[in-house]
């Protein structure tokens, strides 16, 4: 056979790599770049030796306990940047994986007789520390073809290599907070898009959004921050004509007070010397439903109406005076204020143990929704009393169409406004649109 004749064989071809969603890419990218920050503070030594005391912690009983790691874990997915489309199955398997590990978790019990209880702050460690564990795993070799299974329906595409749903769908609400000038951050609040799919509800797109203006302490508001949705979650389940119950507003009604009375009796219970007021909203397809105790308000803004839903819990008020007076207790005049019994300038709350006259069943209104309504505007009174309704309305408007503002710019400009009307309290503002962005013209 000639030299000729002899062919080399082609190279061996190099396979093309795989087109993948652009969704699936940023889940991989945020495990890998969670598992490099867990393994470089691994390599911290100096980790072991930092101990961390605060007062700002309760006593967390079992039957307190999901609300807690529910809370806990999904803050944990949201501060750690987890993309939005993966954060719902993550959660409900590490919520799974948590409450069986929580019973062997003897650190995180505070000791004494009956049934455990568990100490927040140590609950809290524990379920970041189990969260790197977790998502450290999905790194593994053997988890990546598994990936897929934590997202979403819809989220990942059927044709990778024409992928454009990289941009991710524009937030529908935002919310800002400030210390301002007391020595303490009292106001506490939560922003849930989520919350029906979070709760596993009927209506799985159900919104929930809260804010809680602390006194004596942060403690009451912290503990409503967390308890408050999964009371009314559980309240929301409780019939079995799901169908008739939810187009009826009386459901709702029984829903709230049933859960702000039962949050109220549990902390009560812990004998913590901390109240709050709240004022929460529950979006249900075209319906609003506000409930509150204490004197946070919540305005919703639309074309052709502005409404204050809410009636503050003012001492000084004749309905809330006469009861006041009628349960034993008395209105005075203290410190600039009216006050039950010249102490508290709310006539309700949730907590306020040592205070019996103060009660915690809210008031309720609902409201039917439409297209010409835009958004809604949650804060404390340190917004309220210090920043005209006309000037938040005005604000958010402007704010909006400006194409420059960013959303999460909005709420700080009304609490800076608010600061520069001499609020000297906490601050909190939170804003839900009720429609896109794009779609609210003054």
């Amino acid at each position: 056979m000639s030299a000729d004749s002899i062919k080399e064989p082609p190279p061996a071809s190099t396979p093309e790599p795989s087109a993948e969603c652009a969704h699936l890419l940023e889940f991989k990218q945020f495990l890998a770049s969670t598992a490099a920050k867990a393994n470089a503070v691994s390599e911290d030594l100096t980790r072991s030796c930092v101990t961390r005391t605060s007062n700002d912690t309760y006593k967390v009983s079992v039957e307190e306990r999901h609300a807690e790691l529910v809370a806990a874990i999904w803050q944990q997915l949201n501060n750690r940047g987890c993309p939005a489309g993966f954060r719902l199955k993550l959660l409900h398997q590490a919520t799974q994986l948590l409450e069986q590990e929580i019973c062997y978790a003897k650190e995180c019990e505070v000791s004494g007789e009956g049934p455990p209880q568990y100490d927040l702050l140590k609950l809290q460690k524990f379920v970041g520390n189990q969260m790197d564990k977790l998502l450290i795993k999905l790194t593994d070799n053997s988890e990546m073809e598994h990936l897929k299974d934590y997202a979403e329906e819809g989220v990942i595409c059927q044709n990778p290599e024409h992928c454009v749903c990289g941009v991710a769908q524009a937030a529908l609400h935002t919310s800002a907070a400030v210390k301002n000038k007391p020595r303490k951050m009292e106001d506490r609040h939560v922003c849930l898009d989520r919350f029906g799919a979070i709760f596993e509800l009927p209506n799985r797109d159900c919104r929930f959004f809260g804010v809680f203006d602390g006194h004596s302490g942060s403690l009451s508001a912290s503990y409503v921050t967390s308890q408050l949705p999964q009371l009314l979650a559980n309240q929301l389940k409780r019939t079995e004509d799901l169908e008739a119950a939810h187009s009826s507003s009386d459901f709702y009604r029984n829903a709230f007070e049933t859960a702000f009375l039962q949050a109220d009796e549990r902390f009560i219970q812990k004998r913590i010397t901390s109240g709050t007021t709240s004022v929460c909203a529950l979006i249900n397809r075209d319906q609003l439903y506000i409930a509150w105790v204490g004197d946070s308000k919540a305005l919703l803004v639309g074309k052709r109406t502005q409404l204050q839903l809410v009636k503050p819990h003012k001492p000084e008020s004749p309905d809330e005076r006469k009861r006041i007076e009628a349960a034993g207790g008395t209105v005075l005049h203290a410190q600039g204020q009216w006050r039950v019994n010249g102490i508290l300038n709310v006539a309700r709350s949730i907590g306020d143990y040592c205070l019996e006259a103060v009660i915690a069943e809210p008031d309720f209104v609902d409201v039917d929704l439409n297209e010409a309504h835009d958004f809604l505007v949650l804060g404390t009174d340190g917004l309220w009393d210090h920043v005209p309704e006309s000037f938040v309305i005005d604000t958010v408007y402007e704010r909006l169409a400006d194409t420059t503002t960013k959303l999460d710019d909005i709420p700080k400009l009304l609490i800076e406004a608010a600061k520069e009307g001499d609020s000297q309290d906490n601050i909190t503002a939170v804003i839900v649109l009720l429609k896109p962005r794009h779609q609210i013209e003054r």
